[in-house]
């Protein structure tokens, strides 16, 4: 699990990777495979990237296990959610500037790196 010794945007990036493998593993027909060569260039807050997803969290998960999609997949990205949770608000409300939309990107390839060793069949 990542340290909060990171910056609360490269928190966010590792929390929006996190949940874009959740949400390809419910429906991996409707989702991009999130790959470590996404790059952001919008500077649009986390928040609303994350919103954008249209995650039901319940639902996600309802529909994964009793399709027998992964649930063990599932446990794993459920499971690691908490700790990138950035502590301020801010890092996730305000809008990115340059710094820290490289911060946010680095977050996201190192997570979804994690995610992929994790679970290599489904992200590879």
């Amino acid at each position: 699990m990542p340290e909060q010794k990171e910056s609360g945007q490269r928190l966010a990036g590792r929390l929006y990777a996190t949940l874009r493998v959740l949400k390809f593993i419910a429906d991996p027909g409707g989702s991009p495979k999130p790959n470590v060569r996404d790059e952001f260039k919008d500077k649009d807050s986390p928040r609303s990237r994350i919103q954008a997803l249209k995650l039901d969290l319940f639902e996600d998960l309802v529909t994964a296990v009793q399709k027998g999609r992964h649930a063990k997949a599932m446990a794993e990205v459920f499971g690691a959610m908490p700790a990138m949770v950035p502590l301020k608000e801010g890092d996730l409300g305000h809008n990115l500037g340059v710094r820290e939309l490289a911060e946010f990107n680095a977050g996201y390839r190192a997570q979804l790196t994690t995610l992929k060793g994790a679970l290599p069949k489904l992200l590879d």
